[in-house]
Formats: C-alpha cells, structure tokens, sequence
C-alpha cells in the first residue's frame, strides 16, 4: 500500500502542475461582479452629468428669453421716452410668451428711480420665469439704464436754443 500512495499523490501534483500553468477558457464569477460594479457606477456618473447638461441647457435657454424680454421691453419705454413720455414705475405685468408650447410664466417690472444727479432717472427693466405653479423662478434678469428726465424738458430747451441758432444764422447778412 505504501507504493500506490506515492504514485497517486505524484499523479495529483502532476495534475495540478498541468492545469496551473494553462490559460482558463471562462471569467470567474468575482470578476464578472466586478466588472458590473464598475460598470453600474460609470453609468450612474454619467448619468448625473448628463441630467446636469440638460438642467444647465434649460436654464441658459429661461435666461436668454429674460434677456430678450427686458432689452425689449427696454427698448420699447426709451421709444416713449424719446416722443416724450416719461416712463413710471409698474410691477408685476406679465409677459406673453412667444413660444407656442411653453409652460412658463413671464413677469416683468418697470422701476423708476431718480438717480444720484439732479435730473437723471435710473430705469430698470426685470424679468422672471415662473415654473407652472407661479412661485418657482427658473430665471430671472434686470437691465438697467440712466436717462435724461423726460419731465424737466431738456429737450424742449435744447430745440428752443437750435431753432435761435438758426434764426440767427438767417438773419446775418452775407
């Protein structure tokens, strides 16, 4: 009995000597988890920093329409500003939005303060997107500019002083 023991113990040495050294056809079952745990934690990464994208997308698209918003808007108040009309302050006046689909709420104020020079007037246009529910705002954008106060007729002033200038002109002989 002592010989057959040393030869089947050689035999499994062998064995195991020839197996070790070859290549394995299949993946383990750790590495398997592995490569799924990896692979689960990069999607999820990726995933937030798309949904951030996207979130950063929508955001930049409600400032922008602000922006357009108020310099129009502004625009619109240095047009009666210019054929004498003296802006005044108005809060809270919703916006039609131009876009058909939209579900977002557009809120402007005007506000009309004197400025820190006798005569000039601060004029500052703001503009807030609502979300559907009116109380959350996705965005929001003030544009403000300093005018001549329409009110203490400078410009009426300034006509006068050209319409002698040219009367003088006129009457100078040649």
């Amino acid at each position: 009995m002592k010989s057959a023991s040393p030869t089947l113990g050689s035999r499994n040495i062998q064995s195991r000597l020839r197996y070790s050294g070859r290549s394995r056809a299949g993946v383990s079952l750790l590495e398997a988890i592995l490569a799924l745990a990896i692979l689960g934690t990069s999607l999820a990464i990726l995933s937030q920093i798309f949904q951030n994208g996207a979130e950063a997308g929508i955001e930049a698209t409600e400032l922008a329409s602000c922006r357009m918003v108020a310099a129009r808007r502004m625009s619109e108040l240095m047009l009666d500003v210019d054929g004498g009309i003296a802006p005044v302050t108005a809060m809270e006046l919703p916006i039609e939005d131009f876009e058909l689909n939209s579900t977002r709420i557009l809120v402007h104020d005007v506000e009309v303060v004197p400025g820190s020079m006798l005569g000039i007037l601060s004029v500052r246009v703001s503009v807030r997107s609502f979300e559907d529910d009116a109380t959350t705002i996705r965005a929001s954008y003030s544009l403000t500019r300093w005018i001549v106060d329409p009110a203490l007729g400078l410009e009426a002033a300034e006509a006068e002083m050209e319409a002698a200038a040219a009367a003088e002109e006129e009457e100078a002989p040649l």
